[in-house]
């Protein structure tokens, strides 16, 4: 007897479906990228319109323009720091370019670096790719597709930002403040194209040597460029080291204020290309989740994680917190270093200085301290509360990776797994702090001031940190890991938005009053505020407490 075997029926997924998620890997990309893209693109562009309104109303004459135009120039190069050029401050394009402009990169890249150094790296890591290659499709397929979801869904952000950037443009009062389809369109595109060298350079390297070096690497690579291009015009002598990097290279590029330079934009698409060709490429032609170590001196046995969980979670945190404590350290050392020559220049410039103590009426503004107070908290607030995201998800990966399953077989309860990861992440914010401290100390030093204080300012790095931590180990333990790392990156945000901007929009002091960085004091002064101190605390030990709680009572999500 013989039966013939029909061949199996085959359907085609709608084009819809494919788009969404279903029959396609370029989908799949997609669908798990809309919360990135609403969270980048959407917060940026709301940020773009919000600092738009707030400076046509804060400077609606000519009059306001022109002095804000002779305050801008009368600050010292040493203080401009971190802000963009000072070219058509008067209008709002180039106001919007020198105060803000040059941070978004920073957001834009660090989505993308995490994003594309785990979009390969990460999955085979897992053991989940070795699925989708064994599907009737080229390996070569399957990273081009992951990585068309990724430019597209980088696409989609900026185009919001496009889109807020011509709003902003139409919504001007003021002649010269007009921003060009053209203009918006080169801050857009300028802006997609950093990212993707940043991510483009993650890509790459999480081939070779793993996710967890690649971001390491990628990460200090683009803070490391982002200092070095904001100093270069302070201390002549980092000019070289900063042309080694895209912030470097485009430093003339400021379409927003009128001046284009596309040679710089076409060669950091260049090299976002080779970054993404060579990724693709390893891809293809090493072996699934094949990776080289990068030398580094042994760890001693009590930090490589064989003393329990909580020693484990500090040993697997430990490189990332490194990484996290010389980028904010030598940013740090940078600052309080300059701190002398920050004095000198107010010496010369007695009108500018009673400008900064008529502003800043509680900041010695001729110490070491309060320069650190003006020109490294706020950033270094933003760069600690960024490093306890990473951290948390870090420590959050254990269950979205599958490894959490087989840790509860052996005998350690979820409670203990969550309070243990708490303690290996606020560990690694000690280490951070601690060589962030050792950076500004070293920077006194050099500049001829106090050390103690500022040394022990730097401290707000880690309450403000562990705060942030203790709510993503509460929103990991009662709501699912995969979110906690994104909650964290939000607040730090939002709290940024609220410290920053709702001055600049003349929104009432309440609402700054919900910023936990306005409740601080003057820690670069020695001048701290209580409730921010006992606020952080509660928040770093609550949140465990509510994390290891809520954790004992869902089931492990993927």
């Amino acid at each position: 007897m013989s039966a013939a075997v029909s061949p199996a029926e085959t359907r085609s997924v709608p084009a819809v479906r494919r788009i969404y998620g279903l029959g396609s890997l370029f989908g799949k990309t997609m669908r798990d990228s809309r919360r990135a893209i609403l969270l980048v693109g959407g917060i940026l562009a709301l940020i773009l319109v919000g600092v738009s309104q707030a400076i046509v109303n804060e400077f609606a004459t000519p009059a306001s323009r022109e002095q804000l135009e002779a305050v801008i120039a009368a600050v010292p190069p040493i203080l401009q720091g971190l802000a963009g050029p000072m070219v058509n401050v008067g209008t709002l394009g180039g106001y919007m370019s020198y105060k803000y402009g040059t941070f978004f990169p920073l957001v834009a890249s660090l989505w993308s670096i995490l994003a594309l150094s785990g979009t390969l790296a990460g999955e085979a890591r897992r053991g989940s790719l070795e699925f989708v290659a064994a599907a009737p499709m080229s390996r070569r397929r399957v990273a081009v597709e992951k990585l068309l979801g990724h430019l597209v869904a980088v696409g989609i952000a900026t185009l919001l930002v496009f889109l807020a950037l011509v709003a902003a443009g139409n919504a001007a009062t003021l002649p010269g403040d007009e921003i060009p389809v053209g203009a918006a369109a080169g801050y857009a595109i300028w802006l997609a194209l950093m990212a993707l060298a940043a991510g483009g350079l993650a890509f790459a390297l999480a081939q070779f040597f793993g996710r967890g070096a690649a971001v390491g690497i990628a990460g200090a690579v683009m803070f490391g460029g982002f200092i070095l291009n904001g100093y270069r015009t302070a201390i002549p002598p980092l000019e070289p080291f900063a042309n080694l990097t895209w912030f470097g290279w485009t430093a003339n590029h400021i379409p927003l204020a009128g001046r284009f330079d596309w040679p710089s934009v076409i060669l950091v698409g260049v090299a976002a290309v080779a970054f993404l060709a060579i990724g693709v490429e390893a891809f293809v032609r090493r072996d699934l989740g094949a990776t080289s170590v990068i030398p580094t001196p042994s760890l001693p046995r009590a930090l490589v994680g064989l003393n329990g969980p909580a020693g484990r979670t500090f040993g697997n945190l430990l490189p990332s917190a490194l990484a996290w404590a010389l980028g904010i350290g030598v940013f740090g050392l940078m600052i309080a270093g300059s701190g002398q020559q920050f004095v000198d220049q107010l010496v010369s410039a007695p009108d500018f200085r009673r400008l900064l103590q008529t502003v800043f009426p509680n900041i010695d503004v001729a110490a070491v301290g309060g320069f650190l107070q003006l020109a490294f908290t706020e950033f270094g607030l933003i760069l600690a509360g960024i490093a306890a995201a990473t951290l948390v998800g870090a420590w959050a990966s254990d269950e979205t990776t599958g490894r959490l399953e087989f840790l509860l077989a052996t005998p350690l309860s979820r409670r203990r797994w969550v309070t243990a990861g708490g303690v290996g992440v606020l560990a690694g914010l000690v280490v951070a702090t601690v060589l962030t401290a050792i950076g500004i100390a070293l920077g006194a030093t050099l500049s001829g001031d106090t050390v103690g204080t500022p040394v022990v300012g730097a401290l707000v790095l880690l309450l403000y940190g562990g705060a942030l931590a203790g709510v993503g180990v509460a929103i990991a333990g009662v709501f699912g890991s995969r979110f906690a790392a994104p909650a964290v990156a939000i607040i730090t945000i939002v709290t940024w938005f609220l410290d920053t901007l709702v001055p600049a929009l003349g929104l009432p002091d309440a609402a700054r009053e919900l910023a936990l960085t306005a409740h601080y004091g003057l820690p670069m002064l020695g001048q701290w505020d209580a409730a921010g101190v006992i606020v952080s605390v509660a928040l770093a030990v609550t949140g465990v407490v509510i994390g290891s709680r809520g954790f004992q009572r869902r089931d492990l999500r993927s």
